[in-house]
C-alpha cells in the first residue's frame, strides 16, 4: 500500500511540474541550491523546511506550508526572500550568500502564481495563475517555441493529439504547456 501511494505522490508532482510554464528544474531549484543552500537541506534543515526538491518545498518547514498556490504575497517564502530576511545575516555574513536579486525573487513569485495553472482548467491556456482569454496571445506566445515532445499525463510520447484528453506540450526552450484536446 505504501509503494501504491508513493507512485501516487510521484505521479502527481511529476504531473504537477510539466504543467506550469515556469520550470521549476531548471528555473526555481537553481536558485534554491545557489542562494538557500547549506541551511535548508540535510537532517536538520533550518525552520525544517528542506529546499532540496519540489516535493520538499511544497511539504513546507515547521511553521507548515510555505507557498500558497496563486497567492506569492501572502506565501511565507516569497515573504522571506523578497523582504531580504532570507537568505539571513548567517548565510550573508558568515557563508557569503548574496540576498536574491530582484529577477530571481519575481521569477519566484511568477512561479507561485503558476502553480495555480495546474488546479484551473482554462479553455485557451493559463499563464501566471490567470486564465486566457482568447487562443489569440497564445497563438503568439507558440510562433517562437519549437515543440520538442506531446506526452500524455502519464508521460507516455503521442505522436498524434487525435482523440485524447490532456496532453503536455514541451518546448525546446525548456517550457510546458498543457493542453485539454476535446473528443
Amino acid at each position: 500500500m505504501k509503494n501504491h501511494i508513493t507512485l501516487i505522490i510521484f505521479f502527481f508532482c511529476y504531473y504537477n511540474t510539466l504543467g506550469q510554464n515556469i520550470d521549476y528544474n531548471t528555473q526555481i531549484q537553481p536558485i534554491f541550491t545557489n542562494s538557500c543552500m547549506p541551511c535548508h537541506q540535510g537532517n536538520n534543515p533550518s525552520g525544517g523546511l528542506d529546499l532540496t526538491s519540489y516535493e520538499n518545498v511544497i511539504t513546507g518547514g515547521n511553521s507548515g506550508d510555505v507557498i500558497i498556490i496563486g497567492d506569492y504575497e501572502n506565501s511565507i517564502l516569497w515573504q522571506e526572500v523578497a523582504s531580504g530576511d532570507m537568505p539571513n545575516n548567517i548565510g550573508n555574513n558568515t557563508l557569503g550568500i548574496p540576498d536574491l536579486n530582484a529577477e530571481e525573487i519575481e521569477l519566484i513569485q511568477n512561479w507561485i502564481l503558476d502553480l495555480q495553472c495546474m488546479i484551473i482548467d482554462c479553455e485557451f491556456g493559463c499563464e501566471l495563475g490567470e486564465c486566457i482569454e482568447d487562443n489569440t496571445s497564445l497563438l503568439e506566445s507558440k510562433q517562437n517555441k519549437k515543440l520538442i515532445k506531446i506526452i500524455d499525463i502519464l508521460g507516455r510520447e503521442q505522436k498524434s493529439t487525435f482523440h485524447k484528453d490532456i496532453l503536455l506540450y514541451m518546448y525546446e526552450d525548456g517550457t510546458t504547456e498543457k493542453v485539454r484536446h476535446i473528443k
